[in-house]
This record gives C-alpha cells, structure tokens and sequence, in this order.
C-alpha cells in the first residue's frame, strides 16, 4: 500500500509490506550495513556502501553510486531505536533530482505470527518533486527488500 498526503506544506509519504519472517530477521536486515547495501536504492542503484552507528544521536551515512554515474549521499542521524520494533531518523539526501533535508524517516516492524509487517513514513518532504522520486526510490528499495527474504 502506498499513500501520500499533503498538509499545508508538509508532505508524507507511507508505505507497508508484509515480509515472510520473523521480525527479528527483518530488523535486521533494515540494520546491518551488510544487507542494507543488497537492497537500499533505485533502478539506477549500482552500488551501495553504508556506514552507521546505529544508536540513539549515531549517524549513519549511504554512498550511492548510480549506473548513470551519479554520486548520492544520503544521511542522518537515529532519534529513536527500540530493537525490532521502530527506527526513527533523519533524512538528508544528495540526489540532482530529488535532493531531500531535514526530512524524517520512521520505519515500524510489527510481528505478524511467522510474518513481519513492515511500515515506513518519510515525513517533511521538501515539495512535491522531492515527494514523487522519495516514492520512487523507497518502493523500489522495499521491492528489493522484500525478495531479499524470498
């Protein structure tokens, strides 16, 4: 499901997967650098490294290489964790298309019997360009999460 609102400037983007496994393996497939780099990204995603420091203030960091030879960096810091059940951070965004600041990224993992049920919110989106390629990109990458656990 995807949705998209718009409140006097403000717009949000939310969108949910349901993921077959247990939400232990799902959090940490959104948390370890290792398995972000195999599915974090678009269509023109070549390339993915990713560093964190994956605590309440840590920053994290995605260098994203781009079969067009674009360079993105996206960025930010963790406001809040609560292991396997919701990750709260910022979001800043390098992108010549659709370039992101001061954006706010929440991702919830609710257990679901043998499945997960993944919700994502990508909040303050700068205008409606940055709204359209932050839909873009984050279907696709949870299109790629999703079959990483298929």
């Amino acid at each position: 499901m995807t949705t998209a609102t718009s409140k006097a400037e403000v717009l949000t983007l939310s969108l949910s997967r349901t993921i077959k496994a247990p939400v232990e393996l799902v959090y940490r497939g959104w948390t370890e650098p290792e398995q972000m780099s195999m599915w974090l990204g678009c269509d023109k995603t070549a390339k993915v490294k990713v560093t964190q420091d994956l605590r309440v203030g840590g920053e994290y960091r995605f260098d994203v290489s781009c079969s067009d030879g674009e360079q993105v960096c996206m960025s930010g810091v963790y406001q809040k964790i609560e292991p396997n059940r919701k990750l709260v951070y910022t979001w800043n965004n390098t992108s010549r298309e659709y370039p992101a600041s001061n954006t706010l990224v929440t991702v919830e993992f609710i257990a679901k019997g043998d499945s997960t049920e993944l919700k994502l919110t990508h909040a303050n989106l700068n205008d409606a360009n940055c709204l359209h390629g932050h839909t873009l990109g984050w279907t696709a990458s949870l299109e790629k999460f999703v079959a990483h656990f298929a």
